[in-house]
This record gives structure tokens, C-alpha cells and sequence, in this order.
């Protein structure tokens, strides 16, 4: 089955975690290209500087013309091309870098609702596709500090990535939070392709957060979740919604 064309066609190898040392070959080529780098936005004026999540800052040498959207605090995923033994400093855990193609992947909606709504006749934040998974063959759900929660989501879908929107939904009943342990955050998918068409399989990293739902847990609870759990409505046969649901749970400790 082919696959949609988006920001990076094929599943990512090494995403999350790029030390420079892990993408150098053996056969000592220290050219890294179009590598892509999850990452989080630290300036975007004269160029485009970004922390990735394993603690590198990257500066581009170019002028990034697809980051004009992109303010500080965005998380990203970039392509990026630099030669490890010229363009990083490890002293100071920076690499210069040629940025191509960036795709912002925070800033997508989080809903607060009650269960009744959202499982009555007419919820106002169901999804109208499904989706195949929430993970990829290297990761799944993690989450990047307190508030941040990052998915990898894979789906169908015709030819335009950007005509698909995913939200995350949570209850604000008490009978859900107190005295619970768990946080759930119930995927949504929505999409305005030709749903009949939507065949190919894409993929998607997206980032939410969720502050208001962990501090809604909190306050009912007394205390933060120990757990999130992602409920996702996978289908791997084609884009129908589900009856079913696949529960996704990840550790949480909340870091003062």
C-alpha cells in the first residue's frame, strides 16, 4: 500500500532522541543529512534556532522560508543537514545546521467536555475518521515535560495531510478524577478528504497540551496523575470510526 506524501514520507528512524554521535556511519562519512529533528522553537527571527529533545540547540545557516508561522515556544519537527565534525560544538551542545523542510506540531486544540455530552446523541467533538495507530515502529505516546504530550498517529487519508485535524478530549466529571490515579485523553480525528478515497497510510507527530486537564485532575483529585492514558479509536482495516477504543497508558510525574 503506497504511502501519502508529506513532510517526511517514511517512518523516522532516530526522531526523539539525534545525538550526533548516533548518526555518524562507519564507514566515517560525518555528513548528516535531511535528518529529522523533533524539537522545540527558541527564536525565529533572523534564523531559525530550536532545542532538541535531547538537549542540542540548532542554528540554522539559512533562511528558513517555510518557519515564517513559527513562534518561540512551537515544537517542531525539522529537517536538518550538518557535518558533525565541522558544524557541531560539544562543548557548548550547539550544531549549525541547514534546515529544509519544517513542520509545525504543537498547538493543536485540547477540549474539556462531561462523558454524558460526549457520549450522548449529538457530541459535539466526535471524530468522523479513525485511525490506525498511535504509535510508530520506534515510539509511541511520551511525554515531553509537564504540560506537552507527544503523538505519533498514524491514519488513512487521500492526498492532503493538512485536511486532517486530531484534538484531544477530556471529562471534567468528578466521578472521573477523584480518587483516580489515571488521566484520560480521548484522540479525536476529523478530516475533509474524499472519505471514500482516503486509502494511502500517513503519518503524523502532534503535540497537545494538556495543562488544563492536569491541573482540572489535580484539583479535584488532590494530587497529579501518576498515569496518562491516550484512548485512541484504532482501525487498521480502513477509516471508519470504531466501537471499540485502545487504551494507551504512559507514566507521569510531575516535575516541580
Amino acid at each position: 500500500m503506497k504511502q501519502v506524501k508529506f513532510l517526511f514520507v517514511a517512518l523516522m528512524a532516530i526522531v526523539m532522541s539525534v545525538s550526533v554521535t548516533s548518526c555518524m556511519n562507519t564507514d566515517n562519512n560525518t555528513q548528516v543529512s535531511n535528518q529529522p529533528i523533533i524539537g522545540k522553537v527558541k527564536e525565529n527571527f533572523l534564523n531559525l534556532i530550536f532545542t532538541s529533545m535531547d538537549g542540542y540547540t540548532f542554528h540554522s545557516k539559512n533562511t528558513v522560508t517555510n518557519a515564517s508561522n513559527l513562534s518561540a515556544g512551537d515544537f517542531i519537527v525539522a529537517a536538518c543537514t550538518y557535518d558533525t565534525e565541522v558544524d557541531v560544538d560539544y562543548s557548548k551542545n550547539t550544531i549549525q545546521a541547514t534546515i529544509g523542510a519544517v513542520e509545525k506540531i504543537s498547538g493543536n486544540r485540547v477540549h474539556s467536555t462531561t462523558k454524558a455530552e460526549d457520549t450522548g446523541s449529538n457530541p459535539a467533538f466526535a471524530s468522523d475518521r479513525g485511525v490506525i495507530s498511535i504509535s510508530d515502529y520506534y515510539l509511541r505516546p511520551i511525554m515531553l515535560d509537564n504540560d506537552n504530550i507527544l503523538i505519533p498517529i498514524q491514519y488513512f487519508a487521500e492526498e492532503k495531510v493538512s485536511s486532517h485535524t486530531f484534538s484531544l478530549v477530556y471529562y471534567t466529571d468528578e466521578s472521573e478524577m477523584k480518587n483516580k490515579s489515571e488521566l484520560k485523553l480521548y484522540l479525536r480525528h476529523k478530516s475533509t478528504e474524499n472519505k471514500d478515497k482516503e486509502t494511502r497510510q500517513a503519518f503524523s507527530y502532534r503535540v497537545f497540551n494538556v495543562r488544563e486537564a492536569i491541573s482540572t485532575f489535580k484539583r479535584v483529585s488532590g494530587n497529579y496523575p501518576t498515569k496518562i492514558v491516550v484512548v485512541s479509536e484504532n482501525n487498521a482495516s480502513n477509516n471508519d470510526v470504531p466501537k471499540t477504543t485502545i487504551t494507551t497508558s504512559i507514566d507521569y510525574k510531575y516535575k516541580e
